[in-house]
């Protein structure tokens, strides 16, 4: 699987700056106090963590047995027992109806195959009330050193590997625009709204910025591991070139605008 792959790097490298955008998440339901909440494809619990330790007992779902794993040492680690994480389906979820208090969705639901069962299944484990929020990246086109940098990609794969390479970044991905995540989140929720949120990380050199999504990317991984080592370098090597064409040879930050869509069961 290959969230299995990159379960470890995405919680060393990913969580940190996905905590600011769980921290966003958790104002924008305000659960009540002592609640419990659900995390539907919970990665490594970076919003079930938070919950817990701001007095919500969560249980946490995610259909990769890595990132569950490495959600139970997180909890472990810091003596936390409030929160309940197991292997399963966020389109078939294993709770009974209206049973939390707030429903959350972090980078995950945008990649189930039925995207409306899933909304349909976090309505259904919510009181009456209750909100959900389901974060989603905004389009590739409005964060220019990833465009530029899956650009040279395809280019590069063209090169090497001839008119049947694999097209990074090509298609654009589900409720990346403000109208496609209220459309679809409307279909099971009431009163949705639609924030942007944008968060920053430095870092040290452009190359830093592509040898952390090489290790956390999990189509990055995927497509390294069939390629092998010797085709996969020139690829790399362009991709690292772009960014800092991109941006410079300095420190860089990376922006990272995503959309909070909010909705409350009805």
């Amino acid at each position: 699987m290959p969230w299995d792959l990159v379960s470890a790097a995405y919680t060393d490298e990913i969580v940190p700056m996905f905590e600011m955008y769980a921290r966003d998440a958790l104002r924008l339901a305000a659960p009540p106090p002592g609640s419990r909440i659900v995390d539907v494809a919970c990665g490594p619990g970076t919003l079930a963590l938070l919950a817990a330790q701001a007095g919500h007992p969560a249980d946490a779902i995610d259909f990769s047995p890595a990132m569950i794993a490495a959600l139970e040492a997180r909890t472990r680690a810091r003596g936390i027992t409030t929160v309940t994480a197991q292997v399963g389906d966020g389109q078939a979820l294993p709770f009974a109806d209206a049973t939390f208090g707030a429903g959350f969705s972090m980078f995950g639901l945008m990649f189930f195959p039925d995207r409306a069962k899933g909304f349909r299944e976090l309505r259904r484990v919510l009181v009456p009330g209750a909100r959900a929020v389901v974060g989603t990246w905004v389009r590739m086109e409005e964060n220019p050193v990833m465009a530029a940098m899956f650009g040279a990609l395809r280019k590069t794969m063209n090169e090497v590997l001839g008119p049947k390479a694999p097209q990074p970044g090509s298609q654009e991905m589900p409720l990346t625009t403000e109208e496609a995540c209220r459309a679809e989140m409307s279909e099971a929720f009431a009163d949705v709204e639609v924030h942007r949120i944008d968060h920053s990380q430095t870092y040290s050199s452009p190359a830093e910025i592509w040898a952390s999504i090489e290790r956390t990317m999990a189509p990055m991984v995927m497509m390294k591991k069939q390629l092998g080592e010797e085709r996969w370098a020139p690829l790399s090597a362009a991709a690292r070139d772009a960014i800092v064409a991109a941006i410079g040879s300095g420190p860089p930050v990376m922006t990272l605008p995503a959309w909070l869509s909010v909705g409350t069961a009805r």
